[in-house]
């Protein structure tokens, strides 16, 4: 390989192969670099030929379903693993330059604004450059010319030259360019890329590829999912009932999807119609628009833009289209940073330039696009800027102060080229106005579509979690008491209706189940969104009326990550004169079936769900704070665990120092950023502070399992926690050097104003654990089914995944746990349960709103059932579990002994008895 790769200056990959396994290999600093191999299968014998795909063009001319285009570029394909270790190659050689820094800075911007939350991952940032080569590339084989040369390729040259704008054009992405190398990188991916047959699409092909390049864990945190095709269609064809006259928005378009189906409803009633192709292309530009802020979806979605037009009709196109999925801000939280005095106003990260465009100028998508892009070309020329004011007089006929701003704008842009820095300053201007404009009542949809962002609260950055909260208070979304439980999805909607629905429109988006049921979207469900809202007659900020509903439950998978439903409402924008009137339709339509596969078909979906009228879901009853509510609270939040959680550590043949041993952070394939890349600590620790920690996997049904080992700071002769320098005083040097190092990571990568102290007692969860009772029930916060059990150990600490009460007799607490790890309780509180994929999950207090009486010794019931659970644990304990069983596993051997056994059924029945007869006394 070295041989070849110096006599051609290209890069191979080696395949070894005795015929039955195939093992890749990359050179690498002198040195070969396995990728993942491939074993030949006699059953399926293409798929060796499926996977050489992805190294060689051995097949072209491939079907393009989302299954394919995921198979041959996705996770698993043998392409993603060869780009991957050439994108980082690439990104270490070239990350030091300021233009390919400038990118890289703009790129987390956006990222933060996505998600919500700072996003540093340069690994995400070489999954995004990968997506949107290949997207460019499909779209440059949409248009049926050849592909170009890798500059011209991430430029877009070839629309230019057709009189197409908005489709592909230079971003954050191109820094691959700036290595001699990235050329014959591009010039790969694309290759791959272009083996699909784009004629025939009839589905939003890329969104697949885009999630198969996540893991599941990066998928959860970072909401990236998005809607199947059959449930877009169907959205479509309820709410653009007159494709010709409609203007169509999605404002969260993500990969396309909706847009995709839009353009063809509209395309087929042009054709229905007898409208030439040509004015049908020009209609779809006018009426179907999309906004995402998230870069690398725009640029899927402008693909898919062009996959719903066609390669056959894009040649009947109109002179100049333009692709109208725009890269912004559809809530325009920026723009009071950037709409000043009616200007749209840039700063230059790094520098504190500011680019000034007056509205007049930004406000107009056709004129803005025009002088964005002759001022970058003469920017790059170096042209003096006698020629744009010319330009500007002689072409658009404006006045002399605007024409000046203009120039002054040039002026900068000019001095960043001659900087490297001015690159970029096109793509970010030109999409940021386009929601403002789109919020101008001329401009505004009749109907409104899409699957807005679910970003948690409690996932959201300090300053987004402030202004949202803000914004939810101003219309009456604000739910105090279940705020960790909000997500972004209701503010979105009602937003859409404030700034792009028209007062007539019609507003249809994907949302939690959620939004039905629970109190976090109470204010929600009311339809009238202000800060007067309980007053008669006070005038609103958007109001709406629901009318219609489709349920998916957790018996309709695969699906999203949780049970979700589809709302539809009408504007009802203006005075509301009557709030009592119900905003709710009384009857929702329930889907129910499994689905083949989670993007089925329009067909399968038909073929495989159900449907059935059912009464609106009833809100979820509030939980409890009395009785054993009010005993049990949450463990602590020994969070970073790299920082905390530890292993014995070997020192020497003599051992351990028993009086402060050797210990290093224990670490786990569960950690996520920034936490599982920071090194480990390894130091002696007095062993005061050292102590067991019980986590929610240290619990199964009337059973303890393995707990760990933390670095517990609390001093029992102050009776407070110690940091470094308390812990100095103290005299603990062992406890002061660990906490030192933790603190200095903490202040590196923690979030937040707490110091790391503050973190680990947060709402006093720690020191409240102190000091420890002699006898605790513990039940493990999350999962789908129960583990509860008694604890006696007055030594271990309580984790957050745990909740915890002291109880006065061993009695107690087996009567407690005999109610906790019952189906009958679990069954009874399921409402009470967030509903996950896989049914009802975490169980928080919700057993505890239970009608459960207090213990009574003399009670003959509490008794018996704490015999029942006495009888439990010693089954439980019988039960053989090998050293190191995963929790899961070990829990359900449990289970299945407790039922083989008898004594589940009978507490179960006691239970049973027990909530019957105290719910009937308390009515």
């Amino acid at each position: 390989m070295a041989q070849r790769e110096s006599e051609t200056g290209e890069h191979y990959v080696g395949i070894a192969a005795d015929g039955a396994v195939f093992i890749p290999y990359q050179l690498r600093n002198g040195a070969l670099r396995q990728l993942s191999s491939f074993t030949t299968s006699a059953e399926n014998p293409r798929d060796l030929l499926l996977w050489l795909s992805s190294a060689v063009s051995v097949s072209a001319d491939l079907e393009p379903t989302p299954e394919t285009v995921q198979r041959e570029l996705g996770q698993s394909s043998l392409a993603w693993h060869i780009a991957r270790e050439e994108l980082a190659a690439l990104w270490g050689e070239v990350n030091n330059r300021p233009d390919v820094h400038l990118k890289r800075e703009l790129w987390a911007q956006l990222m933060e604004r996505v998600y919500g939350t700072t996003v540093a991952q340069d690994e995400l940032f070489l999954q995004h450059t990968y997506l949107t080569t290949i997207a460019k590339t499909m779209a440059t084989h949409v248009l049926g010319v050849n592909i170009p040369e890798p500059a011209d390729l991430l430029a877009g040259r070839p629309f230019q030259q057709a009189g197409i704008n908005g489709a592909v054009e230079s971003d954050f992405f191109d820094w691959l360019l700036a290595s001699s190398r990235g050329n014959d990188l591009v010039r790969r991916i694309a290759l791959q890329a272009g083996r699909f047959r784009l004629r025939d699409v009839k589905t939003d092909v890329l969104k697949g590829l885009y999630e198969s390049l996540l893991l599941p864990q990066q998928r959860h945190e970072l909401g990236e999912y998005y809607t199947p095709d059959w449930l877009a269609q169907r959205i479509c064809a309820r709410t653009i009932e007159r494709p010709l006259e409609q203007r169509v928005l999605d404002p969260a378009c993500g990969s396309g999807t909706f847009l995709f189906h839009a353009v063809r409803l509209l395309l087929a009633a042009a054709e229905d119609s007898g409208i030439s192709t040509r004015e049908a292309v020009e209609m779809v530009q006018q009426q179907v628009i999309g906004i995402d802020i998230h870069p690398v979806s725009v640029q899927i979605a402008r693909v898919t833009y062009l996959l719903a037009i066609g390669e056959e009709r894009l040649r009947q196109r109109p002179p100049n289209l333009a692709i109208p999925v725009y890269l912004g801000d559809s809530l325009q939280w920026n723009t009071r940073l950037f709409l000043a005095e009616r200007e749209v106003v840039i700063e230059v990260p790094d520098g504190g330039e500011l680019l000034e465009f007056p509205f007049e100028v930004a406000g107009n998508p056709v004129i803005f696009d025009a002088v964005i892009r002759r001022m970058l070309e003469l920017s790059r020329e170096g042209a003096n800027p006698e020629g744009l004011k010319a330009w500007l007089l002689r072409t658009h006929h404006m006045d002399a102060v605007t024409v000046d701003k203009l120039i002054d704008t040039y002026e900068t842009l000019r001095q960043l080229n001659r900087n490297g820095r001015n690159h970029i300053w096109g793509f970010v201007a030109r999409d940021l106005v386009r929601p403002v404009w789109l919020s101008q009542q001329a401009q505004r949809a009749d109907v409104v579509v899409g699957n807005p962002p679910w970003l948690p609260y409690r996932f959201m950055t300090v300053e987004t979690q402030q202004r949202f909260r803000e914004e939810c208070q101003r219309r009456g979304l604000w739910m105090g008491q279940v705020a960790q439980q909000q997500d972004l999805s209701a503010y979105f909607f009602v937003k859409c209706v404030e700034l792009y629905l028209k007062a007539t429109g019609t507003i249809a988006m994907v949302m939690p189940y959620a939004a039905m049921t629970r109190r976090q979207f109470a204010g929600f469900r009311t339809g009238i969104y202000g800060e007067r809202r309980s007053r008669r007659g006070g005038h609103v900020l958007a109001s709406v009326r629901f009318t219609e509903a489709w349920a998916f439950s957790e018996e309709v998978y695969p699906l999203f990550s949780v049970p979700s439903c589809v709302l539809f409402a009408e504007n009802e924008r203006g005075i509301i004169q009557n709030e009592e009137l119900t905003r709710l339709p009384t009857t929702v339509q329930a889907a129910s079936g499994v689905l083949p596969k989670r993007d089925a078909t329009p067909t399968e979906a038909s073929q495989y769900l159900t449907w059935q009228e059912i009464p609106w879901p009833a809100e979820r009853r509030g939980r409890v704070t009395t009785g054993y509510a009010r005993r049990f609270r949450q463990g602590a939040i020994i969070i970073p665990r790299a920082l905390f959680v530890v292993n014995s550590a070997e020192s020497s043949m003599l051992g351990q120092n028993p009086e402060a041993p050797l210990v290093e952070s224990r670490r786990t394939n569960l950690e996520k950023p920034p936490w599982k890349d920071v090194p480990s600590l390894r130091r002696n620790v007095e062993a005061e502070f050292l102590r067991p920690l019980y986590l929610g996997e240290s619990l199964a049904p009337f059973r303890l399992l393995e707990s760990v080992l933390a670095v517990i700071p609390w001093d029992g002769e102050v009776r407070q926690l110690l940091d470094s320098s308390e812990a100095q005083r103290r005299g603990y040097a062992y406890l002061s050097g660990w906490l030192a190092e933790a603190e200095r990571l903490w202040a590196q990568h923690g979030r937040g104003r707490r110091s790391l102290v503050e973190q680990l007692d947060y709402y006093g969860q720690l020191a409240a654990q102190f000091p420890i009772p002699p006898l605790r029930v513990v039940y493990s916060k999350a999962g789908t089914l129960p583990a509860a059990t008694l604890l006696t150990n007055q030594q271990k600490i309580i984790d957050h995944t745990l909740y915890w009460a002291p109880v006065d007799s061993e009695d107690e607490g087996k009567y407690l746990i005999g109610i906790l790890n019952s189906e009958t309780a679990r069954a009874r509180a399921a409402d009470l349960q967030a509903r996950g994929q896989w049914g009802a999950r975490h169980f928080d207090k919700v057993m505890l709103s239970l009608p459960i009486p207090q213990f009574d010794a003399a009670n003959d019931l509490h008794q018996e059932l704490a015999r029942a659970a006495a009888q439990a644990q010693d089954v439980a304990e019988l039960v053989p579990l090998r050293e190191g069983m995963h929790f899961v596993r070990a829990r359900r051997l449990i289970r299945d002994a407790l039922r083989y056994d008898g004594v589940a059924q009978r507490i179960d029945e006691l239970v049973s008895t027990l909530l019957n007869e105290n719910a009937s006394s308390s009515t």
